[in-house]
């Protein structure tokens, strides 16, 4: 009936990556191995297999007033009515890489019971895989460096920090446009001065979003998805906004904060079928809010209606005592001119 399916992304509210830098890394800043306990050995840089490169991504990605609804949809009445989109975040990212996972499907099956190496002809020592072909070769520093021809590099790992916060501009212009298109009523609750706006607006603390990532291989505490190719990997989230207003002695509403809570995460792992996307890592990203929860108003003073209303309540008693009393008067009149003259 909404037709959400001519709904359009707005010019500039479009997902947008904001910054690419790639930094070589330090392995000689790395620990030895007998230096780290085993516990923490996953989440340690060791000098055995240090990591190369850090590549850091930074997508922006706007939730809401961002789409172009037909005409129909926003002329409808009802209120059982819901933008849905506005509350649904779903997108993906994709990486690809120079192997598959069926090409690591065939060393595994190749070398499972291969567990020695051996020399070749230029008397170079092999194991029994050619994961360092497709792979890469590990970057061993020190006394480790002997291991760079013999160990595969690690898969990549993606590590995730998603934060869900106010952009200060788009908001302003928002809010701004919404009050000229409607002379006033919209957005009549935010503070008139575009000062106290943007100060208003920095009483939204940004909220990060976290994942329990060991059941997927991954790593809780850094955040940290080991991306094998051949699989997608699905980050969902259930969010609770609620805007908080306040009401003054004359009844007049003013946004205060806002509340904000992560209601649940999941992660899970799934194969991807199609065999010509074999070496691709799919991450897709779905977070809702949840359309139920209602604004919240607190009234902070003794209002002018519950004055009246107090004074009203104050003013019918007394105009029923004076009837009260009016009657009493009136009957004691009577009395005093029905009793007979001595």
């Amino acid at each position: 009936a909404f037709g959400w399916g001519e709904w359009e992304v707005k010019e500039g509210r479009d997902l947008e990556l904001r910054g690419c830098q790639d930094t070589k890394l330090d392995g000689q800043s790395c620990l030895d191995l007998g230096d780290i306990a085993s516990e923490d050995f996953r989440g340690k840089c060791n000098k055995a297999m240090p990591p190369t490169y850090d590549t850091s991504l930074v997508y922006k990605l706007p939730v809401n007033n961002k789409w172009q609804a037909p005409g129909y949809a926003l002329n409808s009445e009802g209120d059982g009515i819901v933008n849905l989109p506005e509350f649904d975040l779903d997108f993906s990212v994709v990486y690809h890489l120079q192997y598959s996972s069926d090409t690591m499907a065939v060393e595994a099956e190749f070398s499972e019971n291969m567990d020695k190496g051996d020399y070749s002809d230029q008397e170079e020592f092999r194991l029994f895989n050619g994961a360092t072909d497709f792979q890469g070769l590990g970057a061993g520093f020190d006394a480790y460096a002997n291991l760079r021809n013999i160990l595969p590099a690690n898969h990549p790992v993606l590590r995730n920090r998603m934060v869900l916060g106010v952009d200060p501009s788009n908001a302003m212009n928002d809010i701004l446009m919404a009050r000229e298109a409607t002379n006033g009523r919209a957005a009549s609750m935010w503070p008139k001065d575009e000062q106290e706006i943007k100060l208003t607006l920095e009483r939204f603390d940004p909220l990060q979003i976290e994942w329990e990532l060991s059941s997927i291989g991954g790593r809780s505490d850094e955040q940290v998805v080991v991306m094998l190719p051949g699989y997608e990997y699905l980050l969902e989230a259930l969010l609770q906004i609620r805007p908080v207003y306040a009401e003054d002695v004359w009844e007049q509403g003013r946004i205060e904060r806002w509340e904000r809570q992560v209601v649940s995460t999941a992660a899970s792992r799934t194969p991807i079928t199609d065999p010509d996307r074999a070496h691709e890592v799919l991450v897709r990203y779905h977070v809702q809010f949840d359309p139920r929860i209602r604004a919240q108003t607190f009234r902070k003073f003794y209002s002018v209606r519950d004055f009246a209303k107090a004074i009203g309540a104050t003013a019918g008693y007394m105009v029923l005592g004076l009837i009260v009393l009016n009657g009493i008067g009136r009957l004691k009149n009577r009395t005093h001119r029905a009793q007979p003259s001595q």
